[in-house]
C-alpha cells in the first residue's frame, strides 16, 4: 500500500554473486576466482597480471628473514656472502692478513710476467753469445753447425770481430731495411760469396763445419803441426 516499487529480484543475487567473487593473487602473477554461490554457475573472468613488485609488497614485512651477520676477524666488518671478506677481501680459512689479489695486481702480473720472460730470454742468448762469438758462432750458428770466417785471412772470426758483425753491423742494416722494405735481407741471394751486407762490413764468409774442423783450437793445433813438419829436416 504505502510501499514504493519493488526493485528486481535479480538485483540482489548478482549484488550476492559479486560479493562472492573473491580475487587470488598467486607468485606466476595469474588471478582466479573463487567458487561462485551454489545457486549460479561459474562465470569466466579474464585473468589479471601481477609484477613480482606488486607481489613482493604485498608480503609481509615480518615475514622475510635477513640473513645474520657475520664479522670479519680481521677489519671487524660485515663479511657478506662470498668466499672472501667484502671490504678487506679477507679469505676464510686462511690466516688473517692474506686477502684475495686486486684486479689491478692480475693485470700488472700479467704484464710483468711477459716482460721478465723477454728480459730473461734476450739475458740468456747475451751470455749463449759471449761463449758463441770466441768460436766465430753465434747460439743459431752453433745449433746448426755454422761458422764465420775472416775472408782475407781464411781464419775463424775472433771474438771481437764477432762482436762488431752481431752488435754493430746488423743494427745498422737493420734500419737500412726499414727504408728499403726489408729487401737488404736478400742480399744473399744474388751475391756471389753469399755475403749479407753485415758480412761485407766486417769482411766474413759463413761456412758449414758441422765437424768443428774450424774451431780455434782445432786451427791452432794444425798450424803447430804444420810449422814442426815445415821446420824437420827432409828425409827425417
Amino acid at each position: 500500500m504505502g510501499r514504493g516499487p519493488l526493485r528486481p529480484a535479480t538485483t540482489g543475487v548478482q549484488g550476492r554473486t559479486r560479493a562472492s567473487m573473491v580475487l587470488c593473487r598467486t607468485r606466476t602473477g595469474i588471478t582466479d576466482l573463487a567458487r561462485p554461490g551454489p545457486s549460479f554457475g561459474r562465470r569466466h573472468v579474464e585473468p589479471t597480471p601481477v609484477s613480482d613488485r606488486e607481489f613482493v609488497m604485498s608480503v609481509p614485512a615480518d615475514s622475510v628473514q635477513t640473513p645474520p651477520v657475520r664479522p670479519c676477524p680481521n677489519c671487524g666488518r660485515d663479511w657478506g656472502q662470498g668466499l672472501a671478506c667484502q671490504f678487506c677481501r679477507q679469505v676464510a680459512g686462511l690466516p688473517q692478513g692474506v686477502p684475495l689479489a686486486t684486479p689491478a695486481l692480475r693485470f700488472g702480473e700479467y704484464l710483468l710476467e711477459g716482460v721478465l720472460i723477454v728480459v730473461t730470454l734476450v739475458i740468456g742468448w747475451l751470455i749463449w753469445s759471449l761463449f758463441a762469438f770466441a768460436n766465430g758462432q753465434t747460439p743459431a750458428k752453433q745449433v746448426l753447425g755454422m761458422r764465420c770466417v775472416k775472408l782475407r785471412t781464411e781464419q775463424t772470426a775472433t771474438w771481437g770481430t764477432m762482436f762488431l758483425r752481431e752488435a754493430i753491423a746488423k743494427p745498422v742494416i737493420g734500419l737500412l731495411a726499414w727504408v728499403t722494405f726489408g729487401i737488404v735481407y736478400f742480399w744473399l741471394l744474388w751475391d756471389r760469396n753469399t755475403q749479407q751486407l753485415w758480412d761485407k762490413m766486417v769482411d766474413t764468409i759463413v761456412v758449414k763445419d758441422p765437424q768443428d774442423a774450424m774451431r780455434p783450437a782445432e786451427q791452432k793445433s794444425d798450424a803447430e803441426d804444420w810449422a814442426s813438419t815445415a821446420g824437420s829436416p827432409a828425409g827425417e
